[in-house]
């Protein structure tokens, strides 16, 4: 009863988020400009709290997605925030990001960036101020005269640095190929500055106008952090001093070369760090894996794992791992890539990429060919809760990647083995395991359509809430759509099972996988309908929309009814197996059951029988004893054992008779001293007086009392005579 009550208020808000005041909100304030065709991110959740930037009027508003669960309260669930900038930017915001505290938010686009620090939390709802309407936000520019006085120079992308203590640090990437790393407290001079090639005069990147070095794709375009490492040793250093952590920062290029940079904020000898790559991607193709790249993600696995993504709809899955300089392009004899073994400042790295797939996503639903002209710049999510899966935002909407064969790679590059028997590292991984993208919604159906860009994606993971993808659609539509852990957790063993000999069922040898799995293979979709969500100005043709029609009831009929039918017929095959192995297991039980009991009548029939035995047994040695003793007295010759207790009888009887001596002696001695005692008695007493020798001094002492009370009596009477 309760996971239902819970279930249904993970609906409830679910449901009711699209109709809350602010993204009624946005949408009353104006729709998405139509000449934008890049996906932007201006929806962020963090620990439930709502962030959504209103571009007409500059501001960003916030919520609590918690407050929605409570349907009685509506007061509760209207509850909305407007942050105000004290300092407005006057560039388009594209992108909000918050800090790894939570106390900043980062807003950019292609002129500029600047930082919200947000208020604080207080109050009875832990809301902004106590839960006051509007708060105005100190706000800070970063970098506002160097981009303002440069008129072609764009802002590309901008990130937290995740090795700032302070959480103050910021990464910029500018269209001039240069990354620069900005201190909040002085925002206008960057505190590290790292060229990222040859320089340029014109740092246009605009559709009209293109540079040489765009043309041939040697301008940086993205880049991605990857997980912090120790710096490698290095001669000089003493033992006691602490082991400072570097950043690696992976950078990509328009033309698909990926580069590494190693920063750090503490160590004075990483501001300006060359910049090394790039880095060998095996197996070598001839385009690069295309000259379109776009943007490039890190997921922090071991090994790590980079996904390139170009404006095509291509992803490609590379795999970073070190080896030898001199290793031929087809040997893959390579080793999992420690961190600090990637390079060196100033030297060249000696990691490599393997790239292990390349995915095309599908962009739209009607057609898979697309014009050579046509860009799908792609936005890449990840999934804080799953390392092995991430999401594509793009102008035709949101996919979703899942890496099946990375785990089994990690838990390979986590064991204790150095290898297998051929000692390579793409034999362990089943090439048989592609990744598994599903479409999950479709702003265009058709290449005709205008492009709807999503205008924001996050992923809201917290235990009341539950896991759902947020998108936030170029009509300021929000889509919530429920998440599911693809990776379900094996049963606990059993307690039966906790010995060395397990006992296994006769299903269980039937199939080496569990039924689970095996079901959940059948009904795996390879292709998935998405939510069609287009703009206001999407059209389709009679044509058209047939043709939507027939492929979602194709996909539907092939890759959802046709597997659940498998499924059922599994499941039902699976039912009658357990049937009747459970009409077998009873008839076994009965006849267990009946064997108990004859097994118990013949335990009591044989300990009765063991008792008799036994009493048997007793009365048997003591008439075994009777007859060993008379024979052992009718020998006429006294065995060693009867001569050794006689020895020691006769020692015991003079021993006795002289004991007897001394006792007599003792009685004498002590009759003697008791007459000694007595004699001394006797003579030691005081002489006693005869009975007329008392009465005679009584009758003196009586005399003598006499005259001295006449003589008493007599002064009296001479005293009276006298006086007078």
């Amino acid at each position: 009863m309760a996971d239902f009550e819970e279930d249904s208020r993970i609906e409830l808000w679910r449901k009711s988020l699209n109709s809350h005041p602010i993204f009624d909100n946005l949408r009353h304030n104006g729709k998405y400009a139509p000449h934008r065709t890049e996906p932007e991110k201006l929806l962020v959740v963090r620990e439930g709290q709502l962030f959504a930037w209103d571009t007409r009027e500059s501001r960003l508003l916030t919520m609590n997605l918690k407050d929605l669960l409570d349907a009685d309260d509506v007061q509760s669930c209207n509850r909305m925030q407007r942050l105000l900038c004290t300092n407005t930017p006057r560039f388009d915001i594209e992108h909000i990001d918050l800090s790894a505290t939570g106390h900043h938010v980062l807003l950019w686009g292609a002129k500029g960036a600047s930082v919200m620090t947000l208020p604080r939390r207080h109050g009875q709802y832990g809301q902004f101020e106590a839960g006051k309407e509007q708060i105005n936000c100190r706000t800070a520019i970063l970098a506002e005269r160097f981009m303002m006085s440069s008129g072609t120079l764009r802002l590309l992308q901008a990130a937290w640095y995740p090795g700032s203590d302070t959480d103050r640090h910021l990464v910029l990437l500018t269209s001039d190929n240069t990354l620069r790393i900005y201190d909040m407290t002085s925002p206008h001079k960057p505190i590290q500055c790292h060229r990222l090639g040859e320089y340029s005069t014109s740092y246009s990147l605009s559709a009209n106008r293109s540079t040489f070095e765009v043309a041939l794709g040697d301008i940086a375009v993205a880049f991605d952090f990857g997980p912090a490492m120790e710096e490698p040793t290095r001669p000089g250093r003493r033992p006691s001093a602490p082991v400072p952590f570097l950043f690696p920062i992976y950078i990509l290029k328009g033309n698909g070369d990926v580069f590494l940079l190693l920063t750090s904020l503490s160590e004075p000898r990483y501001v300006h760090t060359d910049l090394q790559g790039p880095l060998t991607m095996h197996p070598p193709a001839e385009d690069n894996y295309g000259l379109d790249a776009c943007s490039i993600m890190c997921l922090h696995t071991s090994p790590v794992v980079l996904v390139v993504a170009t404006s095509g709809g291509i992803l490609h899955h590379c795999i970073v791992l070190s080896g030898d300089e001199d290793d031929d392009e087809d040997d893959h004899s390579v080793t999992s890539a420690s961190l600090s073994d990637i390079g060196s400042v100033g030297g060249k790295s000696d990691a490599s990429l393997y790239v292990y797939e390349s995915v095309e996503l599908s962009l739209t639903v009607l057609s898979d060919e697309y014009p050579e002209d046509t860009a799908y710049p792609i936005l890449l999510l990840k999934d804080p809760s799953s390392p092995c899966e991430y999401y594509c935002s793009h102008s035709a909407g949101v996919h979703c990647v899942t890496l099946s064969w990375l785990q089994k790679l990690i838990q390979y590059c986590s064991s204790e083995r150095e290898g297998t028997e051929d000692g390579t590292v793409m034999d362990v991984i089943n090439q048989d395991q592609p990744c598994i993208v599903a479409h999950m919604i479709c702003t265009k159906p058709s290449e005709s359509c205008p492009p709807a860009p999503i205008l924001g994606l996050t992923i809201v993971t917290d235990h009341l809430l539950g896991k759902a993808l947020l998108c936030r659609t170029s009509t300021n539509d929000c889509i919530v759509t429920p998440l599911k852990n693809t990776e379900v957790p094996s049963a606990p063993p059993l307690i039966s099972e906790g010995g060395s000999q397990k006992m296994e069922s006769p299903l269980r040898n039937l199939s080496s996988e569990p039924f689970q799995s095996h079901i959940r293979k059948i009904l795996q979709r390879n292709v998935s309908n998405p939510i069609l969500k287009g703009s206001s100005k999407t059209s389709l043709s009679p044509k058209e929309s047939l043709e939507l029609i027939c492929s979602a009831t194709k996909v539907l009929r092939e890759e959802y009814i046709i597997k659940q039918d498998l499924a059922r017929d599994e499941i039902e095959k699976r039912v009658k197996i357990l049937q009747q192995q459970k009409e077998q297991q009873k008839a076994d039980l009965q006849d267990g059951n009946k064997l108990k009991i004859d097994i118990q009548n013949q335990a009591e029939e044989i300990a009765s029988r063991y008792s008799d035995a036994q009493d048997k047994q007793e009365q048997l040695m003591d008439r075994v004893g009777a007859v060993l003793h008379a024979l052992q007295s009718q020998l006429p010759v006294l065995s060693e054992a009867e001569q050794s207790l006689q020895r020691e009888m006769t020692d015991l009887e003079q021993k006795l008779e002289k004991l007897k001596d001394s006792f007599a002696q003792v009685k004498v001695k002590d009759e003697y001293r008791k007459k000694k005692i007595q004699e001394q008695s006797q003579k030691s007493q005081s002489p006693s007086l005869s009975q007329g020798q008392n009465r005679h001094i009584k009758t003196l002492i009586k005399e003598e009392n006499d005259a001295i009370a006449s003589l008493v009596k007599e002064i009296k009477n001479l005293t009276v005579a006298v006086g007078h």
